[in-house]
């Protein structure tokens, strides 16, 4: 079941996805497919700061795009590894304390 959609949320999914058609090179932004795809993102990614990592995804892949195939599932791994970065950050801090 998805979450309720707040305000926060909707103003979240467009500046992600203003950010994917305007700022992310040869990524083949398709209006229908990607409000969907963001809206996905944020709801499984909920303790990630989606924009945030979109723009390092972009500024990390400046150099080299993922082919247009790819950029979806490319920018999916990206936030699961925040994810995973951020968790393990947050258990060796735990462990630090």
């Amino acid at each position: 079941m998805s979450a309720p959609k707040t305000r926060a949320t909707t103003q979240t999914t467009e500046a992600v996805l203003a950010y994917l058609q305007h700022r992310v090179p040869a990524y083949p932004f398709d209006p229908k497919i990607d409000a969907e795809f963001v809206r996905e993102l944020i709801e499984d990614f909920a303790d990630v700061d989606i924009l945030e990592e979109t723009k390092g995804f972009r500024w990390f892949y400046c150099q080299q795009p993922p082919q247009q195939r790819t950029a979806r599932l490319s920018l999916r791994r990206w936030l699961a590894n925040a994810t995973r970065r951020r968790s393990s950050f947050q258990a060796s801090g735990a462990r630090g304390s």
